[in-house]
């Protein structure tokens, strides 16, 4: 883990580029934006004791925002190796980021269901789908099978 500085307005992460590393702000905060261009859209601002880029920890991969220093920032930074020693190393501080984790997904949960049902269209959509993949009596036992792995 190492310790970086941004100015403010400087771009930390961008969406879709791939990444490894998470932050954890130390002093400032920073603005968390997804979209390009006039399409962007700002979902946050994280402050001290705040972490970013968790997510690659688990799984590196695409960014799935885009962040900026709004103000001089500060920030402890740990790529995916880092983390995988510091479950046995630093138990609290890998907690830490997974804690943060489950906390936005639990978040985003929260914003699916209080969306209006008809905005819905992806979710039922895939219930469809899904009540469609249900076996049936006439299936061979073969396809019974795969549905059964689904």
């Amino acid at each position: 883990m190492r310790t970086v500085k941004f100015k403010g307005g400087d771009t930390i992460l961008t969406e879709g580029e791939q990444g490894d590393t998470a932050f954890l702000i130390i002093d400032g905060s920073v603005e968390v934006s997804i979209g390009e261009g006039a399409k962007a859209k700002n979902i946050g601002v994280l402050k001290s004791g705040e972490v970013f880029g968790e997510m690659s920890l688990i799984d590196p991969g695409p960014r799935s925002a885009t962040v900026k220093a709004v103000i001089d920032t500060e920030c402890v930074v740990t790529n995916y190796e880092e983390f995988n020693d510091s479950i046995q190393t630093d138990p609290a501080r890998a907690a830490l980021f997974m804690k943060t984790l489950v906390r936005r997904l639990r978040q985003m949960n929260e914003k699916m269901a209080e969306m209006d049902p008809h905005k819905r269209g992806l979710r039922e959509r895939f219930h469809e789908w899904q009540k469609t993949m249900q076996p049936n009596e006439n299936d061979p036992p073969a396809m019974i099978y795969w549905y059964m792995m689904y």
